[in-house]
C-alpha cells in the first residue's frame, strides 16, 4: 500500500481517454459519450471481484458510509454500535444521520470484539457495524448470529480492506451492505472514491436514488426530464475516479500477492518468538497484507521494542498512541464539536442517556493497543528494505525480552 505506487501508463491512458472524449459526468451527455460509461463498468466489475450484484461509486469512503446508513433509513436516536478503533468517519457517518454511535471494544484481532457488543444492545440499537481493520475481517460469523437474534442490520465498514477476505467471501459483501474506501491510502485509489455493495436490489436502489439528488436514472432520456423518488444529495463519483479505478482494479491481485510476499519475508527472517504474537485473525488467509502487526507481553515491552526499532532505522508505531484511528484522542468527539442541528448524542431529545466517550471505557482496547506494534507493508519493497526492517524488528525483539 497505497495503491498509486503502481501507477503506469495504464492509469495515464485510461484518464487521457475520458478526457479527450470530454465527457466527465457519470450520467449526462449521453448524446456524445458512445455509449461509455466508466463509473458504471468500475462498479460492475467491482460488484462481481465482491461477489454481490451491485455496488455504487460515490465520491468517498465516508460518503459510501453516509449513503448507507441513509438508505437503512438510521435516524434521530438509533444506535449503531461500532468500533472504538476505526477511522472517524465511521463515527461521523453515524452522527451525521442523527445517530448515536456506541463504541466497543476490540480484541486482539484489533477488530471489533463479539463478546463486547451484546451487553451494548438495547431498544434503540438498529445495526451493528464491525470494521475491518488494516486489511482483515472481523469475526463474521459471529456477528451474524448476534445481529439475527437480535434483529439487526449487519453492515460492514470495509474501508481499510480492499480485496480481504472472509472464508472465501468478499469483505463487503457480508452484511445488508459494506462501503470501501479509495483514497490515497488504499491499496487501490482513485484519488477520491468509494463504494458500496449489496445484494438487495431494493437497498440499492434507494442509495443510487439518494446519491444523486433522488434521481431515477434513465439513459434513455434527458437527465433533465428524469423523475425523483426522493430528496437527497450529491455524492457522484465521475468518470475520471471511474476509469482510474478500472485500471487500477485490475492490478489488485498484484498489490495483494506483492504485499503478502513482502511481509512473509520479514516474518520468515524473524522466525516464531516466544512472547510476541500476531494479529488473532479470525481468517489469516483472508488478509490482505497492508500491515504487519506485533503484539507485545505488556505496555512497557513495546515501548523498548519501538525505541529499538527506531535506532535500528526502521520505526514503527504502537497503536494505543494511533490519534488517526483510537476514540481515545478524539477529544472534538467527547466535547460534541459539530454543527448539525440535531446533536445527537449531545443535546438529543430522543435518548435520555448518552455514551460519554471517555477513553476509561475501553479498557480491553486500551490494554490490547498499548502493547501492539505497526510496520505498514509496501507493494514496492526490494531486498534492502525487507532486510531493514527485519534487523529493526529482531533489535525490537532483543530490547523487549
Amino acid at each position: 500500500m497505497p495503491g498509486f505506487e503502481l501507477f503506469d501508463q495504464k492509469e495515464i491512458d485510461a484518464l487521457a481517454d475520458v478526457i479527450k472524449r470530454k465527457v466527465v459526468h457519470r450520467y449526462s451527455f449521453q448524446d456524445v459519450r458512445e455509449g461509455i460509461y466508466r463509473v458504471a463498468e468500475f462498479e460492475e466489475a467491482f460488484a462481481k471481484r465482491v461477489g454481490t450484484k451491485y455496488a455504487l461509486g460515490v465520491s468517498n469512503g465516508s460518503a459510501a458510509l453516509y449513503v448507507g446508513l441513509k438508505a437503512l433509513g438510521i435516524g434521530p436516536g438509533d444506535e449503531v454500535i461500532t468500533s472504538a478503533f476505526t477511522f472517524i468517519a465511521s463515527i461521523e457517518a453515524i452522527l451525521e444521520c442523527g445517530a448515536i454511535p456506541v463504541l466497543a471494544d476490540v480484541d486482539e484481532s484489533l477488530n471489533l470484539d463479539p463478546s463486547s457488543v451484546e451487553s451494548l444492545i438495547t431498544d434503540r440499537t438498529k445495526a451493528i457495524m464491525p470494521v475491518h481493520m488494516f486489511g482483515a475481517a472481523a469475526d463474521m460469523d459471529a456477528f451474524k448470529e448476534i445481529c439475527d437474534l437480535h434483529g439487526l442490520y449487519l453492515i460492514e465498514d470495509a474501508c481499510q480492506a480492499i480485496g480481504a477476505t472472509y472464508k472465501g467471501r468478499g469483505c463487503g459483501g457480508l452484511g445488508v451492505w459494506g462501503a470501501y474506501s479509495l483514497d490515497p491510502y488504499k491499496v487501490i485509489t482513485v484519488g477520491e472514491g468509494g463504494m458500496l455493495f449489496t445484494n438487495d436490489e431494493e437497498l440499492y436502489k434507494k442509495m443510487e436514488y439518494y446519491h444523486d439528488h433522488g434521481h431515477i436514472h434513465d439513459l434513455n432520456i434527458d437527465r433533465g426530464a428524469e423523475g425523483k423518488a426522493c430528496l437527497g444529495f450529491n455524492f457522484r463519483m465521475g468518470e475520471l475516479q471511474g476509469a482510474l479505478g478500472l485500471a487500477q482494479l485490475s492490478k489488485l491481485d498484484t498489490v495483494i500477492e506483492a504485499q503478502r510476499n513482502n511481509k512473509k519475508k520479514i516474518l520468515d527472517a524473524i522466525g516464531e518468538v516466544e512472547g510476541i504474537s500476531l494479529r488473532d485473525l479470525p481468517d489469516r488467509e483472508g488478509e490482505i497484507a497492508s500491515h504487519l502487526i506485533l503484539i507485545l507481553p505488556d505496555a512497557s515491552a513495546a515501548m523498548r521494542f519501538k525505541e529499538a526499532c527506531t535506532e535500528a532505522g526502521a520505526g514503527c508505531s504502537i497503536l494505543s498512541d494511533n490519534t488517526w484511528h483510537y476514540a481515545k484522542h478524539w477529544a472534538t468527539l467527547r466535547e460534541g464539536k459539530y454543527y448539525s442541528r440535531v446533536r445527537c448524542p449531545f443535546d438529543c431529545p430522543y435518548a435520555e442517556d448518552m455514551p460519554l466517550y471517555r477513553p476509561i471505557e475501553w479498557t480491553q482496547t486500551e490494554e490490547i493497543l498499548s502493547r501492539s506494534v505497526m510496520f505498514a507493508i509496501g507493494v514496492v519493497m526490494d531486498d534492502a528494505k525487507i532486510e531493514k526492517i527485519a534487523n529493526a524488528i529482531n533489535a525490537g525483539i532483543k530490547a523487549a525480552l
